[in-house]
């Protein structure tokens, strides 16, 4: 059976290992970043971090109408992929103290550090990503598992036809830090 081309968003939380995976791989991959600036939908600077904000809407509508002239294989790297026109979501998830050493050895901030574990330990692009659209997603447990691994969970569940589609049970780190009541 021939498998069909597909774009996968490589999503997570800054420091849960989207672009090692990405970058481990046979696969084409590019980052949101690379595909804001050359559609022209990335704005300036906000010197308040230092990050420059993506139009993800302009950038959703370009690509939809230039992806629909093409299919190939691709992985999107970055925390905003989800919000883009793509096949299947992977959300790779990183216990909290895990991403915590992971982004001190970046120098983030401490402001930066809390902001992002603290939304690895809501879940937050995780819920974003299952609420906001109907294509399949996966969750990968990125804390101790190496990038090759990730990327061959990865494949099976493509090979498998994005099944299942949702997480019969999502990551929990609130659950899995201070047990269930």
């Amino acid at each position: 059976m021939t498998r069909l081309s597909a774009r996968i968003a490589v999503t997570g939380t800054p420091g849960t290992g989207k672009t090692s995976v990405c970058s481990i791989s046979n696969w084409q991959s590019v980052s949101v970043k690379k595909l804001a600036e050359t559609n022209g939908c990335l704005e300036p600077i906000d010197h308040r971090d230092g990050a420059a904000p993506v139009d993800v809407e302009k950038l959703s509508s370009i690509l939809k109408e230039g992806w629909s002239k093409t299919k190939e294989d691709v992985l999107i790297d970055g925390h905003l992929s989800h919000h883009l026109p793509v096949d299947a979501i992977v959300i790779l998830r990183c216990h909290p103290e895990t991403l915590e050493a992971r982004l001190g050895k970046r120098n983030y901030s401490e402001d930066k550090i809390r902001q992002n574990t603290e939304s690895e330990l809501l879940g937050s692009i995780a819920s974003e990503a299952f609420e906001m659209t109907d294509v399949p997603c996966f969750e990968i447990d990125s804390s101790a598992n190496e990038s090759t691994e990730i990327f061959q969970r990865l494949m099976d569940w493509l090979a498998d036809g994005f099944k299942p589609s949702r997480p019969s049970v999502a990551i929990d780190w609130i659950e899995r830090i201070h047990g269930s009541d």
